[in-house]
């Protein structure tokens, strides 16, 4: 049987098996999700204006959270921890998608009230740009600083082998 995950335009079809539980499944599924989605950490930490990559990398852990959120209460402790990192960090993707999508939509009303600038001979009556420019600005410096902490989290997570600790609090010691 598959398990077919379908989020936006992504489609992957993870394998499980017909008579194993969900734990057992989700032990099957979990690890191989959380390497699609950190296969796309190298990119998204060196060229951080790689925009669809970052689109791509939060579309593939879209999937990896809700298969843990599924396994939450089947597990250690240790994996709902886990299960906030992952959720953390698929936020602050999200944040960061939301500046760039805003941050062209606004110079593009910039650049509209310009024209419209261009046509008013009175001075006086020309509308300011000065609050679109700032919005920009703001948004711009809230971007690195949340691309900073996301690449210092994923970081993180390739020094401390993030996927075995999910691993290991999906099997506990007996």
């Amino acid at each position: 049987m598959k398990l077919i995950v379908v989020i936006y335009h992504l489609k992957k079809t993870y394998s499980i098996k017909k008579k194993s539980s969900l734990k057992e499944n989700l032990k099957r599924v979990i690890p191989e999700m959380f390497d699609d989605f950190i296969s796309f950490a190298p990119v998204v930490i060196n060229f951080p204006l790689r925009k669809n990559q970052l689109h791509e990398m939060r579309k593939a852990g879209k999937p990896l959270r809700y298969a843990m959120e599924l396994g939450e209460y089947c597990f250690t402790p240790d994996f709902k921890l886990c299960l906030d990192e992952v959720k953390l960090s698929l936020d602050l993707m999200g944040e960061i998608h939301d500046a760039d999508v805003m941050i062209p939509d606004i110079s593009l009303h910039m650049k509209e009230v310009r024209l419209f600038n261009q046509t008013i001979k009175d001075s006086d009556q020309r509308l300011s740009t000065r609050q679109l420019r700032s919005s920009v600005m703001h948004l711009r410096k809230q971007r690195r600083e949340l691309y900073a902490e996301l690449c210092d989290k994923l970081n993180l997570w390739s020094e401390n082998n993030f996927r075995a600790r999910i691993i290991a609090a999906m099997n506990p010691a007996t």
